[in-house]
């Protein structure tokens, strides 16, 4: 099963370091998946450097960009893709330019494909894995998230990020996971980390600078375990910086989301912790002012 990564980020709050995305994919199917940041590095030969998303209400775009040299499970490629242009879609007629792996293990170039299909963004799909890279999705969308259910691998057609590389646009209640030079270029569906209000199989991580629904790592770290990746931790539960907490074995550990408004008791569970804001006050996105997380007292 597929993780996300962490490293070092720039601090965007008060107490935690938030997660920025890069480009890698630990591992093989069933599912699928964006390496990514969590709080601290657990490799001193990882790296990376990104900026804050931006959004506009009145195109309902987010935007993201990162840069990064990494090193995860599966090596790198240091080839990003054949020439196809995710954004530009220049792929011949009939064809369209989506994510691939040159060796079957992780993505790490782009190529054109046959569109074979008229399934559309929210709706089911059958992938036909990382080397091959076709899927039944309409030509504006890719398969996603996908595992494996009697012998194929059924996710759900995402939408191709449009714009640019330096403002990608989503549709509305989305975001642009953009990564690794463009390989990565899909939108995801923005979500509640308090509610949890993601599709079965799916949690509310914070990944690439706004919270997002991302398939879950079982069997899922518990609240106080260390963790390594995003979406190592339960769902409801954040890969923070050991920093941040009053006890942790490891580099990064899961701590619970709380509601800072009403006199949340979300933290009683994890001493020394209380609820923090997530979002230095007046930077939240609108619906997020309650959100919070375990942390030591700021």
């Amino acid at each position: 099963m597929r993780r996300f990564q962490t490293r070092r980020t720039k601090p965007m709050r008060n107490t935690i370091l938030l997660s920025t995305l890069i480009s890698l994919i630990a591992c093989a199917p069933p599912a699928i998946g964006l390496d990514d940041e969590a709080g601290t590095t657990t490799s001193a030969s990882e790296s990376s450097t990104s900026e804050s998303s931006t959004s506009d209400e009145s195109t309902s775009s987010t935007t993201s960009t990162s840069t990064s040299t990494a090193a995860g499970f599966v090596p790198m490629t240091d080839t990003p893709g054949d020439g196809c242009d995710s954004f530009a879609q220049d792929c011949p007629p009939g064809e369209k330019c989506v994510p691939y792996s040159m060796d079957g293990g992780i993505w790490n170039a782009s190529k054109c494909v046959p569109v074979l299909g008229d399934q559309q963004p929210g709706e089911a799909c059958v992938w036909d894995g990382f080397i091959e890279a076709t899927d039944d999705c309409d030509a504006s969308s890719i398969c996603w998230n996908a595992v494996e259910v009697d012998g194929q691998l059924i996710g759900e057609c995402a939408a191709i990020c449009t714009g640019s590389p330096d403002l990608p646009m989503c549709p509305p209640a989305s975001s642009c996971l953009l990564s690794d030079d463009g390989v990565i270029f899909v939108c995801i569906t923005d979500c509640d980390p308090l509610l949890q209000d993601c599709a079965e199989g799916l949690g509310c991580y914070w990944a690439n600078n706004e919270f997002a629904c991302i398939f879950e790592a079982p069997p899922g770290i518990a609240t106080g375990e260390p963790c390594g990746f995003i979406n190592d931790c339960m769902p409801g539960n954040l890969c923070a910086d050991a920093t941040s907490l009053p006890s942790c074995a490891g580099a990064s550990c899961c701590t619970g989301f709380c509601d800072v408004t009403g006199g949340d008791t979300g933290c009683a569970a994890q001493p020394g912790t209380v609820c923090t804001a997530f979002f230095e006050l007046g930077t939240a996105p609108p619906g997020y002012d309650d959100v919070g997380v375990c942390t030591i007292p700021p």
